[in-house]
């Protein structure tokens, strides 16, 4: 700082804004909420890779189109083909579509966990388990447990030694 500068030290402070919550990227992640918090997709990882919630609708589709074909099979059997194909497809459309624009969520993954008193400023972590939406840290402080204050001004107070599952958001 040059001695040009002018810095008045009697002005009154002006609190930092939050950090903005953003995928690597530096876009806003899907299914922010006034809260603060992000709604996310998928519940199912398999080591640190999460599985699609996409393929999971069209795995369900297809569990679905298959017993309807087998119903359909002896009186319409090209309608029973179709429909092992086409529903699939459609239940994994509709299910990015309503992800998308309907209700907006992120896909994130678990990538450890931490005692509550470990959690720091920055940390993304899971607010109800191992699933489910995550919050970014802004504050930490200590009290009877760790209340932990997320980007938008939610909150939440868990025991000092409660494990928390910390998160990466994907999308």
């Amino acid at each position: 700082m040059s001695t040009e500068d002018h810095v008045d030290l009697f002005r009154e402070q002006v609190p930092a804004a939050d950090p903005k919550l953003c995928l690597a990227d530096g876009s806003p992640p899907r299914g922010l909420t006034a809260e603060g918090w992000v709604r996310t997709t998928g519940w199912l990882q398999f080591g640190d890779q999460p599985v699609s919630s996409a393929l999971m609708a069209a795995l369900l589709g297809m569990l679905g189109a298959m017993v309807g074909a087998v119903l359909l099979l002896t009186t319409f059997p090209v309608a029973a083909g179709v429909l092992v194909v086409l529903v699939p497809v459609l239940c994994s459309a509709v299910w990015g579509t309503v992800i998308t624009w309907v209700r907006p969520a992120s896909s994130a993954r678990n990538i450890g966990a931490k005692h509550a008193e470990e959690l720091a400023p920055g940390d993304v972590v899971r607010l109800y388990g191992s699933i489910g939406p995550v919050g970014q840290v802004v504050e930490v402080t200590f009290e009877l447990g760790v209340r932990v204050v997320f980007h938008g001004g939610g909150h939440r107070t868990w025991a000092r030694r409660e494990v928390v599952h910390v998160a990466e958001l994907l999308t």
